[in-house]
Formats: C-alpha cells, sequence, structure tokens
C-alpha cells in the first residue's frame, strides 16, 4: 500500500461516519477503563487504610477518622480527591471494615 491508498482509506472511513464512531468508541471505552482502575485502586487504598487504623489506633471512632484521613491523603496525593465524595468514601471504608473483620462493623 501506498501513502496514497492509505490517504483515500482514511478519508472514505472519515466520510461515512465509521472513523468517527470508531474514535468514539475508543474514548467511551478509555474513559470506562480509567473509571474503572480509579475504583480499583480506591477499594485497594481503602483496605490499606483500615488495616492501618486497626493497627495504630484502639477506639472505633478514631480507626474510623484515621482511615478517612489516610485514605483521603492518598487520594490527594495521586490527584484522585476530587473524583469521590464523602458518601463514597466513607462508604468504601465501612466495606473494607466488614471485608477485614467478615461482615461485623466497627
Amino acid at each position: 500500500m501506498n501513502l496514497k491508498t492509505i490517504g483515500e482509506i482514511i478519508l472514505f472511513l472519515w466520510n461515512t461516519g465509521i472513523l468517527t464512531a470508531l474514535a468514539y468508541a475508543g474514548s467511551r471505552f478509555l474513559i470506562a477503563h480509567t473509571k474503572n482502575k480509579n475504583l480499583l485502586l480506591l477499594n485497594e487504598w481503602a483496605m490499606q487504610a483500615v488495616q492501618y487504623a486497626e493497627t495504630h489506633f484502639h477506639s472505633s471512632t478514631d480507626k474510623k477518622k484515621a482511615a478517612l484521613s489516610f485514605l483521603t491523603e492518598r487520594l490527594n496525593a495521586n490527584k484522585l480527591g476530587l473524583k469521590f465524595d464523602d458518601k463514597q468514601l466513607d462508604t468504601v471504608i465501612e466495606l473494607a471494615v466488614k471485608q477485614l473483620k467478615g461482615n461485623k462493623l466497627w
């Protein structure tokens, strides 16, 4: 294939809208993939935060505050702090506690 043929193929794909559809589908895939990675990181860091709090604090109130603080600092350090609200952080901490303790809350 020469450069002219490649150009004609690209022009054909553009004119038929196929290239636009492929670009849109690709961007949607990347957005979904990024969101999924962020959620996986959030869950992993929440588990680390709960394990840290369990190791270093004794009262349940202190543990929860420490875990939320640890998780918030980690998210902010990785520029993900604005992607999750307080309710989501609280929920993911509670789920990590359940997972760590076998469905028993603090």
